[in-house]
């Protein structure tokens, strides 16, 4: 006698597909892709919802979820709270692509994106932010949150969090349009002189609240870059704090043979 497990039917394709041996959430993720290429569902528009897309497809509800993850991280499509799923692109958004090997690299890539600015807070560093500012306990400063936009425009490329002392609140309100780098910023409106950049890179799990921002989902593989300025004294002067959406950003590092100059001295794993 079958068990219940193998007694339950199959959930047949709908009339006319036929499924190729794929996962079936990778199998949907075409189908929608190539739906939404054709005008079937169209930039702007609602994706129907979750126990219609099954009905339509012939798969279970949780393949649709899956299958609709995926494009949400990619930023094809967007689940809006209280609206509905709403397509955002006729095809799959290519992820950014970010080289930086050396500090020109940097300053080029801070001026080929933008940032939207979604709020701002003034707050005082305690011993955790501190450590991962690589600041003094105590100290003042300004936080803004904030999308990264690439300049050519498709979904943001990370949530982030830029954090500026007291004396260079002003930037605040030039990140409209497109803006020039909080880099040069600092150098041609402050006249402080950029002496090294102290950047830290790991793979994290996208943290709910800013999954949630960016439309992707909890905890799905993201890139957390941090990046300290630094004047001529040792002082951190601001710091940018990026989350990337692993399938909408890629960075490429590149060396040539002949640079094996030795790198700056470890920080010795103090805060940054």
């Amino acid at each position: 006698m079958p068990s219940p497990a193998n007694s339950r039917k199959p959930v047949a394709p709908a009339r006319g597909q036929v499924r190729p041996a794929q996962p079936r959430y990778a199998w949907l993720r075409e189908r929608l892709q190539k739906d939404i290429a054709s005008g079937k569902y169209p930039v702007g528009s609602l994706l129907p919802p979750e126990k219609q897309l099954a009905e339509t497809y012939g798969v279970s509800r949780h393949t649709v979820r899956e299958a609709t993850r995926k494009l949400a991280d990619s930023g094809q499509i967007s689940p809006q709270p209280g609206r509905g799923t709403v397509v955002c692109s006729a095809s799959e958004p290519r992820p950014y692509v970010a080289g930086l090997g050396t500090a020109r690299d940097l300053v080029a890539y801070t001026s080929a994106t933008r940032l939207e600015v979604l709020g701002s807070r003034d707050l005082v560093a305690d011993a955790e932010l501190a450590g991962a500012l690589g600041c003094e306990e105590g100290a003042h400063w300004l936080e803004v949150q904030a999308f990264r936009h690439a300049l050519q425009g498709g979904p943001p490329i990370s949530f982030t969090r830029v954090y500026l002392r007291p004396e260079f609140s002003d930037i605040v309100m030039r990140l409209r349009g497109r803006h020039m780098s909080i880099y040069s910023m600092l150098e041609q409106h402050h006249g402080q002189t950029i002496d090294a950049v102290r950047q830290q890179i790991e793979a994290a799990l996208m943290p709910a609240a800013a999954a949630r921002l960016l439309g992707v989902a909890a905890r799905s593989p993201a890139l957390h870059m941090r990046r300290a300025y630094l004047d001529a004294t040792g002082r951190v002067l601001a710091v940018s704090d990026n989350l990337y959406a692993a399938e909408r950003f890629r960075l490429e590092t590149y060396w040539s043979g002949q640079d094996d100059r030795p790198g700056p001295p470890s920080n010795g794993g103090r805060g940054q």
